[in-house]
């Protein structure tokens, strides 16, 4: 064990330690209540806006020469021409970028968990390659360590996606299904602590089933185990506000 944790701190793997202490510290407030799974989510589809139609409105009510009417054509052709291959070039990196992040699962699972298994392959593949002894880099050296940097970050992406894979479709499913559910006005069952402004868990039963939705309460802190009423939802928050179910 002090091996492990000998070569964790070292500085060769000091990077990716701090990485999964974080990763970790994170479940610990999503587990309390202090943070939410999609706190850090994003929008691949709203994110980026690439507008790769072209809209050219030229005058023909132009009194000049005839010679200068064909320059001023060209010109113009010219410009449409290169703007709209500049429009296009861009619309189509934007695409192959974006169809990269969804390749790793981006968007399709909440960024965290995706995060997560991530920096445990990174920290893990670290540790092995770079402690005193190992087959690669017997002396710990940082320089074999930020050689193996570029292939590591690799490898663990390919294990985060393959190892995240098969969580899309659940979480498809049960995105479908709180989207689905009008949670105004149901009572659920705090499951954590709910302090003033901040959010936590509640139990809602919803047509014989249990959902587990964030939830936060404006004006006063809800102890565990009690009885609330959903009376508002946040989007952008993406939870509901709660007062105790005993007052209304």
């Amino acid at each position: 064990m002090m091996e492990l944790i000998q070569a964790a701190l070292s500085a060769s793997n000091l990077l990716w330690t701090v990485l999964f202490v974080l990763v970790i510290l994170y479940w610990l407030s999503v587990v309390l209540g202090a943070l939410d799974i999609e706190s850090f989510d994003m929008d691949l589809d709203a994110d980026v806006d690439v507008d790769v139609d072209v809209d050219v409105d030229v005058d023909a009510d132009i009194d000049v020469d005839a010679d200068v009417d064909a320059d001023v054509d060209a010109d113009v052709d010219a410009d449409v021409d290169a703007d709209a291959d500049t429009e296009v070039s861009a619309g189509a990196q934007v695409s192959w970028w974006i169809g990269t992040l969804r390749f790793f699962n981006l968007g399709k699972l909440p960024f965290m968990i995706l995060f997560s298994l991530f920096i445990l392959s990174a920290w893990s593949i670290s540790v092995l390659l770079n402690h005193e002894g190992s087959f690669y880099n017997p002396e710990n050296t940082i320089t074999l360590a930020l050689i193996s940097l570029l292939p590591n970050i690799l490898v663990s992406a390919l294990i985060m996606k393959i190892l995240s894979s098969p969580l899309v479709p659940i979480f498809a499913k049960l995105d479908t299904s709180v989207k689905a559910i009008d949670y105004k006005g149901k009572v659920g069952t705090v499951l954590t602590e709910i302090a003033p402004d901040s959010m936590g868990q509640i139990k809602v039963f919803v047509n014989d089933s249990v959902s587990t939705v964030s939830a936060k309460s404006i004006e006063k802190e809800i102890k565990k185990g009690q009885k609330v009423l959903i009376v508002d939802e946040l989007q952008q928050e993406n939870c509901f506000v709660v007062v105790p179910a005993d007052e209304h």
